[in-house]
């Protein structure tokens, strides 16, 4: 008996070996192939669309969504088009169908929807950028489910594993509630007259159960319940609840509560995450006090996950004072577990202390190269990405919004090996990343981690057998 049972572990001992050996094998052959195509792209984007990715922690749903996708929802009404500023608006009986016969109508509202074709006359990419959103908001509203179907697709086409995308079920009207605390005076008092509020819990419920219908409807409307293969089915999903940092202060206040709320409530909202443009008044003149609301909330809710756009900005577009301390402040202030964009980071104070302490901490930065190339100007040398590599702080890769700007997440790794000169390895580490990153729960994570590495192998060992 004791004999066959060594001969058993010797057998699989010997089957472990053979199984590293040829790993390791595969992943030579990989990194040998990888380096005859890495200064060619479009080798290199069939390469890397095949790669299976972890996926990506920085996206916007609504930004997400081609243009397209959502014109072709408008042409089916009931929307107005005011062609004097290409936006749309919620009616019957008006000129949106127009859309779907009027090829140079239709092709003026793309442009005005995203960065195609841009060049900059009386506005700014990044103004651009910001401005579209405004336009096509009706139909993000009305469409969430269409859009995360669209969006889940091209996902899986990617072959990526998981998404954590930000959205806003309740459409901001949690922000509505800001007249119940605009007289309280401290922090506590605000958080107990919502709390105690009837209809500010019913939003927060209506939250939680619209989040859970935009899935199940998008993965209907992929057919995930009669095919669990079908593209887009297997790429786990999961949403951040986003709190709009433009708002006047009660009503940041009020919209914060209720993603606190959500995200602990929800196992569909992972975290919670700020948006809008931050170099802009409305935005830069509240940011130490909207830290500190941050701070709050997180003593009353500790298991809420937060991620934090900071540092989304560039010297030419705000003074030296306020590239000082926007990272600094988002993670010793806001506890923000990841950074969205990050870009500033060098013209923080103490720059140095400050990535060695994300380094430690093992605070992830969400890096969006095409975004980050339109809207602050960073792409190149000029990028911060090989200076957190560098003092070994963790990156991931997203698209930030792949709708607007004309990208996605296989384009963002050819830009990365292109322009940033990133090997396989720094590729797959990354990818990985993505999961390991992640607001998931602990088991959920640990099984996309197994189920990625195994697709990565059988990816390296297809690619070693030619």
């Amino acid at each position: 008996m004791r004999i066959s049972i060594f001969k058993t572990s010797v057998h699989r001992f010997a089957i472990t070996m053979l199984c590293s050996l040829i790993s390791l094998s595969a992943q030579a052959d990989v990194n040998h192939y990888f380096s005859t195509i890495k200064q060619d792209p479009n080798a290199l984007y069939v390469f890397l669309k095949a790669m299976p990715k972890g996926g990506e922690l920085h996206y916007h749903l609504a930004g997400g969504a081609y243009p397209e996708v959502m014109l072709d929802l408008a042409a089916k009404g009931p929307y107005c088009l005011d062609k004097a500023n290409y936006s749309v608006s919620n009616g019957k009986n008006c000129a949106a169908s127009a859309l779907a016969t009027n090829d140079a109508l239709y092709e003026q509202y793309l442009q005005a929807w995203s960065l195609k074709n841009f060049t900059a006359t009386n506005e700014s990419a990044e103004e651009h950028f910001f401005a579209s959103f405004y336009k096509f908001m009706p139909i993000v509203a009305d469409h969430e489910a269409e859009l995360l179907a669209d969006v889940l697709k091209r996902a899986g086409s990617q072959n990526e594993q998981y998404m954590e995308i930000s959205i806003i079920p309740d459409n901001a009207q949690s922000a509505s509630f800001a007249n119940l605390v605009k007289d309280k005076k401290s922090y506590a008092e605000k958080l107990a007259a919502l709390q105690n509020s009837k209809a500010f819990n019913d939003n927060i419920q209506k939250t939680i159960t619209d989040g859970r219908n935009i899935i199940e409807k998008a993965h209907t409307l992929l057919g995930c319940n009669t095919n669990p293969q079908a593209e887009g089915c297997n790429v786990t999903v999961r949403f951040q609840y986003y709190i709009l940092r433009q708002l006047p202060e009660d009503a940041f206040f009020a919209m914060a509560v209720n993603a606190f709320a959500v995200a602990k409530s929800s196992p569909d909202f992972v975290g919670i995450n700020l948006v809008q443009q931050e170099d802009v008044p409305a935005a830069l003149k509240p940011y130490k006090q909207q830290m500190q609301v941050l701070d709050f909330l997180h003593q009353q809710y500790p298991s809420v996950h937060i991620s934090l756009h900071a540092g989304e900005l560039s010297p030419s577009a705000v003074a030296p004072a306020d590239l000082r301390f926007h990272i600094h402040d988002a993670v010793i202030v806001g506890h923000a577990e990841r950074i969205g964009h990050g870009v500033d980071i060098t013209y923080e104070d103490n720059a140095e202390a400050l990535t060695k302490m994300m380094a430690q901490k093992k605070i992830a930065v969400e890096v969006n190269l095409t975004s980050n190339d339109w809207l602050v100007n960073a792409k190149g040398a000029a990028h911060p990405l090989h200076y957190y590599l560098d003092h070994q702080v963790p990156v991931v890769l997203s698209t930030d919004d792949e709708g607007i700007l004309r990208t996605n997440l296989t384009r963002e790794y050819v830009r990365a090996v292109m322009e940033q000169h990133l090997d396989y390895q720094q590729l797959k580490a990354i990818s990985r990343n993505a999961i390991t990153y992640s607001f998931l729960p602990a088991d959920e994570k640990a099984r996309l981690q197994q189920q990625l590495d195994e697709k990565l192998q059988q990816f390296e060992v297809a690619y070693a057998n030619g």
